[in-house]
């Protein structure tokens, strides 16, 4: 094989969790006063780290940032965690997977208590090695912090043989800064073009279009 070891986004890519994010989303921006009716409109909140999301999009300062973010994660503990379900066709893909030979982890933006969590109520937590998400003190946040804490705790040592696949861009440009071939995925979340721009190294548009390619390496 190509690679021994890959590295899965959870969000948008595994789990359609799609609802529950911009359900929070709208609900943490409210408490500031900005109401939202167009809900698909925070749809890029999906895969970016929170408090990156709400200072670059809404122009939060890191204060009202951080307080944004626990106003979403108090409700994301109540419900959005449940507002959400596994693609078709990804345990088969994982199943077929394994059975190659790969090596697989999560590595997530989101909470890792959260993330190890919703893929155990929703079955597909048993074909993960480790799940690998943030920390709730930010320590590790962002997609190249995480991936470089799944490459410590999967004891990778040839960064050439791991592959990082993920749907939107910051899961290629944190997968480049930390010297990983990435693969995107455009699984609905994504711009036209973005994994492009941003430089992935292999490009699917489907679920099945990346279970293909990844049996052939």
């Amino acid at each position: 094989m190509k690679y021994d070891y890959l590295l899965f986004d959870m969000d948008g890519m595994l789990v359609d969790t799609r609802e529950g994010i911009l359900k929070c989303a709208r609900h943490a921006l409210s408490v500031f006063g900005i109401e939202v009716e167009d809900l698909s409109s925070l749809t890029k909140f999906v895969g970016p780290p929170l408090r990156q999301s709400f200072m670059e999009f809404y122009g939060f300062s890191e204060e009202d940032a951080a307080k944004a973010v626990s106003i979403y994660r108090q409700r994301y503990s109540e419900k959005g965690q449940f507002e959400c379900y596994v693609f078709q066709g990804v345990p088969e893909m994982l199943e077929a997977l394994l059975e190659k030979g790969y090596r697989i982890c999560i590595a997530t933006s989101k909470l890792e208590s959260y993330a190890r969590t919703m893929l155990e109520r929703l079955g597909i937590g048993k074909y993960f090695e480790k799940v690998i998400g943030a920390t709730p003190d930010e320590a590790v946040s962002t997609k190249d912090q995480v991936i470089e804490e799944a490459l410590k705790r999967m004891g990778i040592t040839h960064r050439r043989m791991a592959l990082m696949i993920g749907d939107r861009k910051h899961d290629v440009l944190g997968a480049k800064k930390c010297g990983l071939d990435s693969f995107g995925v455009y699984m609905g979340c994504a711009e036209p073009g973005e994994h492009e721009g941003a430089g992935a190294t292999y490009i699917a548009s489907s679920i099945e279009e990346l279970k293909d390619v990844l049996l052939t390496f």
